[in-house]
Order: C-alpha cells, then structure tokens, then sequence
C-alpha cells in the first residue's frame, strides 16, 4: 500500500539464538582470562584492553608487572610519564593512563586500597560502587562483575550490539536497554562464557565493515540483511 509503513524486522526468536549461542561456545571454548587475578589488577587490564587487542593487553600487563607491583598504593604514586611509556602499545594511553591513576588513587582513600568490598556487595550494590571510581563506565564494571566477581551480568562490547542489531535481538540504541534486551535471549549459566564467545565471533567473523559469511559457523541461523549468500562450488565436469 502506497504511503505505508515498512515491516518491522522480527528479531531471532530464543530457541535459534541459544543455539547460535551454544555453537559458538563450543566452537571458542571462552576462558575467563581474569580468574586468578588480583581484583585491582584485573581492572587495569579490563581498561587497558579497551581498543586494543588479547595479545597486545597480555603484553601490556606483563611489561606493567615487570616493573611495579600492580596494586593500588603503587600505582598512584607511580609517575604518570612512566605508566603512559608503558602502556603506549596499548593504544589511547595518555587517556587511559590518568584514568588508571585516578581509580587507584581512589580505592586507596576510601577503601583502604582493597576491593573485597566489591566482590561481597550484592550486584546493584557492586555495579554503583564501581561506576562511582572515576572513568569506569557500565561495560567495565559488568565486565569485572561476571569475570571476577562471578556475578550475573551480560557485558556487552560494539561487537555484541553489532550482533544485536543484526539479528534484531534489540532496538535499542544505549548500553543499559540493549543489555536488558539480550539478557531475555541469554540464561544465566552462559551469559559469562556467552559474552566472551560472541565477542570473539565478532572480532573474528561477523565483523563490522565485511561479515566474512563464507566462513560463517551459525550462517543457517543468521537473519541479518547484508547476509551474502556463501559462494557456490564448481561444478567438477566428469565428462570423458
């Protein structure tokens, strides 16, 4: 009908997005990079890895550790030209290096340079506490909630809101309805190893400017619109 409204897309119903979510779980096999850690130390590399990348981070946080004990105490008295050389690699340092500074110096006058408080608060609780430390953003603290704290909550990064948009998961355009939307798709027990394995899809395949489709693992399932059809085999001529 002329004049009229274009259809909404229907978003992936849950059944096709779990499993969607379940191949890739098993195709990447997440780790929680962060187990183990000092909780402070997990922090600094959560924002050090911001714009960067696994690798370069882990070499970052490496190099850090090699020349400073990383907790709060030493790296607010650290000269900040000395972190900002450090974390240069990293990318953005001289953004994130007073950032850095900033939290640690922080934690140190009011919470006694610990973050055990933290990790026993409840979950809203824990997430005011951490975005009330100066930079850190909702993406940060979730991220530090489920992978140190083992709490419940889904981060969510520009590869996962991709995806969101282009299975419709989600209309939304800011960080808090967006994820309100994909915890409906995600249960509990896979939201932390969910959120590291659509990352890494995103990162490695579903990326921004070319989906690469022909190397798709969950290409039956996918509903986006620039979905390229999957290049056709040659047919082998058995004529004699």
């Amino acid at each position: 009908m002329a004049g009229s409204l274009p259809t909404a897309k229907p978003s992936m119903d849950v059944p096709t997005f779990r499993r969607v979510m379940r191949a890739l779980i098993e195709r990447y096999k997440p780790k929680n990079w962060a187990a183990g850690m000092d909780p402070f130390e997990a922090l600094v590399a959560i924002i050090i890895s911001q714009n960067s990348t696994d690798l370069v981070t882990e070499r970052v946080m490496k190099a850090l550790a090699s020349k400073v004990k990383i907790t709060p105490e030493t790296i607010a008295k650290i000269p900040e030209a000395q972190l900002v050389k450090v974390l240069r690699p990293a990318g953005l340092a001289r953004q994130k290096v007073p950032k850095i500074k900033a939290i640690a110096k922080t934690l140190v006058e009011n919470h006694g340079g610990k973050m055990d408080g933290f990790i026993a608060a409840p979950v809203p609780v824990a997430r005011e506490m951490l975005l009330e430390l100066p930079g850190v953003g909702p993406k940060t603290a979730d991220v530090w909630l489920s992978l140190v704290a083992g709490r419940d909550t889904m981060p969510m990064d520009t590869h996962i809101a991709r995806l969101a948009r282009r299975w419709h998961l989600s209309t939304a355009t800011d960080y808090d309805r967006i994820n309100e939307d994909l915890r409906r798709y995600v249960p509990e027990k896979d939201r932390q190893a969910g959120h590291l394995a659509l990352i890494m899809f995103g990162r490695e395949i579903c990326q921004a400017r070319r989906p690469q489709c022909e190397a798709c693992p969950v290409y039956d399932d996918c509903d986006a619109e620039e979905k390229r059809p999957r290049a056709k085999r040659p047919k082998i001529n058995t004529a004699s």
